[in-house]
């Protein structure tokens, strides 16, 4: 197990202080947050930007922050499609290499009036379709992010058209690029219509993880994301669930993400500190 900090876990604090933070904890990798270096880069230039991440010791192992856009107006698509460059250009500045991305949604025409099997049937193939055009859009930026050597994780159910791993796998199947694969998230695995089986399909194709935990609630009122909390202190069987992911050829970094509001609040020191002890008490043979 490799695990790296996600700087959405200590969302409040500055680019520079999670740096120090992480370092002085003992982290050697973290996932960077688009939205935080691009305040840096705006303050102090890229070459300001990569010198800080340089003189932090830390590696950039994923970024987070992009949302492709497959629908809407023309005009829409192509300034997402822009804004994509510019990311792997911040990207290939720090030597970043993989880029983890959600995405939006259609449900035009994806409905079935007609509940008969052949109206069911009918809305199954509108579904596809717009997947498939989702998916067309991610070939494109898959094709753009080659010349920078950079992996495209996709992270289901921050993508509107994959709520599942079966949809996810799905997706990954149809965009058919070397450098597009699943990024397994342990949230929203569990909080999704999900099942281990499922990540068959992408034997091979997980490129990329996310850890948390989550909060002993009950399962009909969970939230995805804010009731999360420190991999350890919550109730997911996350070394099953790593060891299948791990079963299936992952042997990349995962990076810890939550959105815990009590968590927010400590100083990122301590957060540092905190999120590292949990993820060695589950995994004792952890690289950090």
């Amino acid at each position: 197990m490799k695990i790296a900090m996600h700087q959405i876990t200590s969302i409040r604090a500055s680019f520079e202080e999670d740096l120090a933070a992480y370092a002085a904890a003992g982290w050697t990798a973290f996932e960077f947050s688009l939205d935080k270096a691009k305040q840096v880069i705006d303050a102090h230039g890229m070459t300001g930007f990569a010198d800080r991440v340089k003189a932090s010791g830390l590696s950039p192992i994923a970024c987070t922050g992009h949302v492709v856009r497959a629908f809407g107006k023309p005009e829409e698509i192509t300034a997402n499609e822009g804004t994509f460059r510019s990311t792997m250009e911040i990207m290939a500045a720090i030597g970043c290499p993989t880029i983890v991305f959600g995405g939006d949604a259609s449900n035009e025409g994806v409905s079935a009036p007609d509940q008969t099997e052949a109206g069911l049937a009918a809305r199954d193939a509108a579904y596809r379709q717009r997947l498939a055009e989702f998916c067309e859009r991610v070939a494109r930026l898959a094709d753009i992010a080659t010349p920078y050597g950079i992996t495209m994780a996709l992270e289901m159910n921050w993508c509107g058209m994959c709520r599942s791993v079966r949809s996810a796998a799905e997706a990954v199947e149809m965009v058919d690029r070397p450098n597009v694969g699943l990024l397994f998230d342990t949230a929203h695995f569990a909080c999704t219509p999900s099942r281990l089986s499922d990540l068959d399909r992408l034997d091979g194709k997980i490129v990329a993880g996310h850890l948390n935990d989550m909060r002993d609630c009950p399962p009909e009122i969970r939230n995805v994301n804010n009731d999360r909390v420190i991999p350890g202190e919550g109730v997911f069987p996350l070394v099953e669930w790593t060891d299948k992911v791990a079963s299936l050829g992952f042997d990349g970094w995962y990076s810890v993400e939550l959105f815990c509001e009590d968590l927010w609040r400590e100083p990122v020191d301590a957060i540092a500190r905190r999120v590292k002890d949990g993820c060695a008490s589950v995994w004792g043979d952890a690289r950090f």
